[in-house]
């Protein structure tokens, strides 16, 4: 295998890893946030309405 390939092949592991850190973090502090809203303040809302 040529090095400009192995090359290539690593960086493109490198983004998808990287990526996938990143949407891991994401909803990690997605769900810390979620735990610290007051959630009495939140509307209930009623789905019969639209139909």
């Amino acid at each position: 295998m040529s090095k400009g390939l192995f090359f290539i092949l690593v960086m493109i592991a490198v983004i998808i890893i990287y990526t996938i850190a990143k949407v891991i973090s994401y909803n990690r502090l997605s769900e810390q946030q979620w735990k610290q809203v007051d959630k009495s303040k939140l509307k209930e809302w009623d789905d019969d309405e639209w139909e």
